[in-house]
């Protein structure tokens, strides 16, 4: 067919005097729009102030002097200080780069910090840890505060229970406060009061059409990570590790077997001498072992010992291992957060701090793998 060049010109005539549908205006008052998040903004002073004034609080002959475990959890808790700290912090977006720009003088004030953002759903036990380290790594250390936590563990039955949870059963005057500000988390914030990890934070929002028949969503997660380089790691004295495992009150740890030989007796000894229980699980780390059926071996092992979603697994090993052992994590209870310790260069710049974690497959390399 031949097009003439009248035809086609008044083809565009009749499209120019059509109306333009006003395409931003449409619908635009019925449609309904849901963001999930409405955290607070950050501001570097008064997180400062807070923290300065929380130190001050805990740098008290109360604490130092409680003679239960109950009234420890008092001197912590029931403090408008330490009160307004906590809640300021659950409100934040502590993963975000505002605020680490607030605490980038300050690494490890800032890993403390971004932990504490969960506090109602920690237990006493790790509340108790993290604000000691607020108090050391603001180079103001509190006299004997190890020796105060050390008595809080004799008790099992506070020190293994969740904040929300003993205000709950044990309320005192500020409890009132701490679980109102539960309640408007849910809003503000719904993983910081219900948390599948306090190593990752998810974000979003979504946008319906009337009678919600097209819905457009838009979801993120935010991982965070420590990496440390340290020496005597397994020394006993040496509290990376243990201040990790005493509050969960065990250590479930996915050890490489020939590290097992070399290591075994000093892991062993390291968790003994902190008091907290271990159960190793023994794994090849060849490089012909990255494979999914051992990374299906690793997955039974964490169910037969019923670990939590919340409870970081220890690998330790060089890069198979690594691999392995974290992509078992990622799929265990949809992601299970970890911690490698890293037995060789390897695993200490490649395969223990890169997100990936992976196994081979059906003859391929890498075949299988998360992020």
């Amino acid at each position: 067919m031949r097009l003439l060049e009248g035809s086609v010109l008044n083809s565009v005539s009749l499209a120019a005097m059509a109306p333009v549908p006003d395409l931003e205006g449409l619908h635009k008052d019925s449609v309904i729009e849901i963001d999930y998040y409405k955290l607070s903004s950050v501001d570097k002073n008064v997180v400062l102030e807070k923290m300065h004034a929380a130190i001050q609080a805990l740098d008290s002959d109360n604490l130092r002097n409680a003679k239960t475990p109950h009234a420890l959890v008092l001197q912590l808790f029931d403090n408008k200080a330490i009160c307004d700290l906590l809640i300021m912090l659950s409100k934040l977006p502590v993963f975000s780069k505002e605020f680490a720009e607030t605490l980038k003088h300050n690494l490890d004030l800032l890993a403390t910090a971004k932990k504490l953002k969960y506090f109602t759903n920690l237990t006493i036990g790790e509340n108790a840890i993290l604000l000691k380290n607020i108090a050391r790594y603001s180079a103001s250390p509190i006299e004997n505060m190890e020796s105060v936590i050390e008595k809080l563990f004799q008790d099992r039955s506070i020190c293994f229970l969740k904040v929300k949870d003993y205000m709950k059963t044990k309320p005192f005057s500020m409890a009132s406060r701490y679980l109102a500000n539960d309640v408007a988390l849910e809003l503000i914030d719904p993983h910081s009061v219900y948390p599948t990890s306090i190593y990752r934070h998810c974000n979003g929002w979504t946008m319906a059409n009337p009678g919600s028949r097209t819905i457009e969503a838009v979801m993120t997660t935010n991982i965070t990570t420590t990496i440390k380089i340290a020496r005597d790691v397994l020394a006993p004295s040496n509290r990376i590790l243990a201040e990790v495992y005493k509050p969960l009150g065990r250590c479930i740890a996915v050890v490489d077997d020939k590290v097992e030989g070399i290591y075994g007796d000093a892991l062993k000894n390291y968790f003994q001498s902190n008091g907290i229980p271990l159960t190793k699980l023994i794994h090849a780390g060849n490089e012909v072992n990255k494979d999914i059926r051992n990374v299906e071996a690793i997955l039974l092992n964490l169910k037969n010992l019923q670990v939590s979603r919340h409870e970081p697994v220890l690998i330790v090993g060089g890069g198979v291992i690594s691999d392995i052992g974290g992509f078992a994590t990622a799929l265990y209870h949809r992601n299970t957060p970890y911690v490698m310790l890293c037995t060789s260069i390897v695993s200490g710049i490649d395969a223990g701090p890169s997100p990936r974690t992976c196994c081979d497959g059906n003859g391929f390399k890498n075949h299988y793998g998360s992020y």
